[in-house]
């Protein structure tokens, strides 16, 4: 069995997680590419189990993640395919997290009429620090007030992250393909 799990980031934080649940997948005893949606990643025909996954930033997908849906929903509609998302609101409250899931992973699978296996909703990861580009560095500067009154302190890595929740289901996801 193999498996590609194809991935878009901004923050750098969606990579650590494509690459846990590919290495998770793989200790379920399948082959796996783990591809940043960057670069073009190979065909999906070639694998059993397709795993997309992007960071969110202003309600959206990365354009790279995508595009990879767009070029592939005929062949991603007949495949075992998953969606994932690394987003700020995984850790909020129940109403908003359900919102989010409905506009971030069901939205996305409706408008290309995919029928996931299964859906992960994974928290974020922000660096301040590091620069984001000069449009995103204006805003986290012209709203820092208004982050730090929602807990995001602009100064700190922000990482809310469960690995454990990551490697759960991914191994579920990995068990789900292979029956």
């Amino acid at each position: 069995m193999k498996a590609l799990v194809v991935y878009g980031t901004r923050w750098g934080g969606t990579t650590a997680v494509a690459h846990k649940i590919g290495e998770t997948i793989e200790a379920a005893g399948y082959e796996v590419d783990v591809v940043d949606a960057k670069k073009k990643p190979p065909r999906v025909d070639e694998y059993d189990l397709i795993v997309v996954g992007s960071g969110i930033r202003a309600d959206c997908w990365t354009k790279e993640a995508m595009k990879f849906i767009e070029r592939n929903a005929q062949p991603l509609r007949q495949k075992k395919t998953a969606l994932f998302v690394c987003c700020q609101m995984a850790d909020g409250k129940a109403e908003a997290q359900e919102k989010a899931k409905g506009n971030y992973l069901l939205r996305v699978a409706a408008k290309y009429d995919l029928k996931p296996i299964s859906y992960g909703f994974f928290g974020a990861y922000m660096d301040f620090k590091k620069s984001h580009g000069l449009v995103v560095d204006i805003i986290v500067r012209v709203n820092r007030k208004r982050l730090r009154a929602r807990g995001l302190d602009t100064r700190k890595i922000y990482d809310t992250r469960n690995w454990d929740s990551i490697t759960a289901w991914a191994r579920d996801i990995a068990n789900n393909a292979s029956q």
